[in-house]
């Protein structure tokens, strides 16, 4: 699937009006990917001339007009685009002749759980070219096989022959998050591989996923024991492989959300200023030590209060969300940046190019106009930039805000350095 990252349409091939509609709804409503609709062969043709370089994955009934025998399938993935198949039958002949042709997988159109199961997919396949995955397998039909089926879910796939190919490769990918791992290997063993890679990969920061052919109940007890999130056993069916993955990688996820929520502010995705304050302090005296001591910046939309007051807080989060996304944009080179009530703070090691990334925020912020409901406004912003040699960061923190506040007291578009 190399190349469709920058794909946001989900093309729907649905003879049924009705049930078009209620598969595009429900992938509208829950995804940002918009939805185009054909109900024949001959609009499929002509739509993928038209739209094929804005769609990422079909999904597909498999009789259609002027293709009753799932011929549009043929066709959608010979132009190299990945398929879903919504069927209200399927018997195993069916089952058989789809997953050897390579589709995605296959769901009930007449299921509420199925067609949410099916959003979830497209949403991770949509996603997973972010995601790296290290296959650790030294025969070379099986590492091959493993690799066809995670690249045609739209994995980053890094093989490695054996134990120690794969644990350089995770040392050289520290953000790898999924390890498909034999047991029988040469060099390093997979027990000794997922031994080494739980030294500095905890299980919510890496799945690790154990694979043989042994038949021996004792071999996954090792494998988990050792600290592997789950076994697969060889040979192994398409879908089994494909759920196992996704389910795997849904479990880093949820246990990432969580922790987001204690740690990240809901509004921007930003740290809170708890994490602010603990990270803080530990850049602050590395900097000590090293001669560099970092600057701190407080930033914050000007008159915000009155902003929610003239357009309500769904306003106020408008013109916010504004610039933490500018922020965002200029982000580059920063130690860490937070949001509270009381603006956006920000670490880093260069006063002056903090200084005109944050002009450049407030000049952008001040010529763009923010949209919320209705209304549109424009706004703008001050910041303050405070650094004090032997200073904590508290001391600091607390400097910047209180210099930003007097600052936006006086007036609007300001900056100061404290």
């Amino acid at each position: 699937m190399s190349g469709q990252t920058n794909k946001n349409t989900v093309l729907v091939v649905e003879n049924s009006n009705t049930q078009a509609r209620i598969i595009t709804e429900h992938i509208e409503s829950i995804t940002p990917f918009d939805t185009i609709v054909v109900n024949s062969m001959d609009a499929l043709e002509s739509r993928l001339e038209d739209a094929g370089n804005d769609v990422f994955i079909a999904v597909m009934n498999l009789n259609i007009k002027g293709a009753p025998d799932g011929e549009a399938v043929d066709y959608v993935l010979a132009r190299k685009v990945p398929c879903i198949i919504l069927t209200s039958t399927f018997d195993e002949e069916i089952r058989n002749r789809f997953i050897e042709k390579n589709v995605l997988d296959y769901f009930n159109k007449s299921s509420r759980q199925d067609l949410e199961e099916m959003v979830d997919l497209i949403r991770r396949i949509y996603s997973n070219h972010e995601i790296k995955v290290v296959i650790a397998e030294d025969n070379s039909t099986a590492r091959k096989i493993m690799q066809n089926l995670l690249e045609r879910l739209n994995f980053t796939v890094l093989p490695g022959k054996d134990g120690a190919e794969a644990l350089e490769l995770i040392k050289a990918n520290p953000d790898v998050k999924l390890l498909l791992t034999d047991y029988e290997m040469p060099n390093l063993d997979g027990f000794e591989l997922v031994s080494e890679i739980r030294k500095t990969h905890s299980r919510d920061q890496l799945a690790i996923l154990g694979v043989s052919a042994h038949d021996s109940g004792a071999i996954t007890a090792k494998f988990l024991k050792r600290g592997a999130n789950d076994f697969l056993k060889k040979p192994f069916e398409v879908e089994e492989f494909s759920w196992r993955v996704t389910n795997n990688l849904n479990e880093l996820e949820r246990v990432r959300s969580i922790k987001d929520a204690y740690s990240r502010d809901p509004l921007t995705g930003f740290y809170n200023l708890g994490v602010f304050i603990e990270k803080g302090q530990l850049l602050l005296k590395e900097g000590m030590k090293t001669g560099n001591e970092p600057v701190l910046a407080a930033f914050n939309v000007d008159n915000i209060l009155e902003i929610n007051s003239k357009f309500g807080w769904a306003g106020g989060f408008a013109a916010l969300k504004k610039a933490s996304s500018l922020l965002d944009q200029h982000s580059f080179g920063w130690e860490i940046i937070a949001r509270s009530d009381y603006g956006f703070f920000i670490l880093a090691d260069d006063l002056e190019a903090l200084k005109r990334d944050l002009s450049s925020v407030k000049a952008a912020l001040a010529s763009t106009e923010i949209i919320s409901g209705p209304d549109r406004f424009m706004v703008s912003a001050s910041f303050t930039l405070s650094k004090g040699e032997g200073t904590d960061i508290d001391t600091l923190l607390s400097r910047a805000a209180m210099g930003l506040k007097g600052l936006q007291a006086k007036g609007v578009n300001g900056f100061s350095f404290i």
